[in-house]
């Protein structure tokens, strides 16, 4: 019988161990430093306060027990792997062999090293404890602004969000719709709380469609969201966000949505990564000179038909479902397909139930219609994990 090692309880590493658990010859083995996986493509409504944390969480023993009652599940942190002994090691160095193993790590949020203080004084939103700060904040002024809490005669209440790729405009769009369905509740003395986006690219969304771009745009000017683009941030201090064009934003809190850094481990040999610190994989998803390892999710840099493939939920999904096959081909000693992933498409939510998208990349939709479909789609991936 062989042994699958899967280091992460990701989206990519759910999708796996789903597939995988249909086979009757292997053992599986799943690591994770928390009991849960965090769905980030709902984020936006957790941090925003629309959604409770059992709404973007999966609990992972009680899914995998439903699975596969076979299924090992260690809540523990792998700190890295040997592919000549063939062994992972945890933090406490304790070993466990394998004969497949599959990186599904995930990723973090990439503050930009070049921008001084980024990090210290922003927060990321890629983990459940960041969105549970950011959802925290949010609440906590929103009370004091209906309450009148402001002690010291504060004027406004500056939330910028740096970023104004997917996760940034939803963020901000959720909110603003928050703010405007509580607004009859503000007293008229208190504060004025502005949501703000940052970006250096030239629009929103950028290198998406461009009916997406206009939309979304339309949809944050008429939310009275603030945009500032076109130019990066240079600097940050504990109130102002300094932009290379001379701008200079005050800011109360400071959510950094900009970007992902992969989560890689220490190994025996030295793997190449890129400058997103993903490893560099083969056509068919395995590390560079490892055939019995596998990279998956965020994790990998992912070329497909010549292009590379940017992180997305779609990308985790095929990815986990692939080699979970691959794996299976290649125990039974059958020739195995290049990886190659097409994308559905894209859907977008705009705050309340308002959304945009583009279908199979080729139907624009937006609207309550589109609301309502991106709502159908995350519905059937989460019920797959009830």
């Amino acid at each position: 019988m062989k042994k699958v090692i899967i280091i992460g309880a990701s989206y990519a590493g759910l999708y796996a161990v789903k597939k995988l658990a249909k086979l009757s010859n292997i053992e599986i083995v799943i690591f994770d430093q928390n009991k849960y996986h965090y769905v980030q493509v709902e984020s936006y409504g957790f941090a925003s306060s629309i959604y409770d944390a059992n709404k973007v969480t999966i609990d992972v023993p009680k899914y995998l027990k439903k699975l596969n009652s076979k299924i090992k599940f260690y809540n523990e942190k792998i700190a890295s792997f040997c592919s000549d002994s063939k062994k992972v090691t945890t933090q406490d160095g304790t070993n466990y062999s394998y004969d497949y193993l599959i990186i599904a790590t995930g990723s973090l949020t990439n503050f930009p090293v070049q921008v001084p203080n980024i990090k210290k004084y922003s927060v990321g939103i890629k983990t459940l404890m960041c969105a549970h700060d950011i959802k925290q904040t949010f609440e906590s002024v929103l009370n004091k602004a209906i309450h009148h809490e402001n002690d010291n005669d504060k004027k406004y209440y500056n939330l910028v969000i740096g970023g104004a790729g997917l996760t940034g405009v939803e963020i901000a769009s959720e909110m603003a719709i928050v703010l405007k369905n509580q607004e009859h509740l503000i007293k008229e003395d208190s504060y004025k709380i502005n949501i703000i986006i940052v970006d250096g690219m030239k629009t929103v969304l950028p290198n998406m469609d461009n009916r997406l771009v206009t939309a979304c745009k339309k949809r944050l000017d008429d939310l009275g969201i603030q945009i500032y683009l076109g130019s990066f941030i240079k600097d940050v201090d504990e109130k102002k966000i300094y932009l290379v064009d001379d701008t200079v934003i005050e800011y109360d809190y400071f959510v950094f949505t900009g970007g992902i850094k992969a989560v890689t481990l220490q190994s025996n040999k030295t793997h190449k990564v890129n400058k997103m610190n993903q490893y560099i994989v083969d056509e068919y998803l395995q590390l560079k000179n490892e055939k019995d390892i596998f990279v998956i999710g965020d994790t990998a840099e992912v070329i497909s038909n010549g292009k590379y493939v940017p992180p997305s939920a779609q990308l985790a999904i095929s990815s986990g479902e692939y080699v979970a096959n691959n794996i299976k081909s290649q125990i039974e000693n059958k020739p195995k397909d290049k990886f190659i992933t097409t994308s559905n498409g894209v859907l977008v939510s705009l705050g309340g139930e308002y959304a945009i998208g583009l279908l199979y990349n080729k139907i624009f939709v937006k609207g309550y219609i589109a609301h309502k479909i991106k709502k159908f789609v995350t519905y059937m991936h989460k019920v797959k994990f009830i």
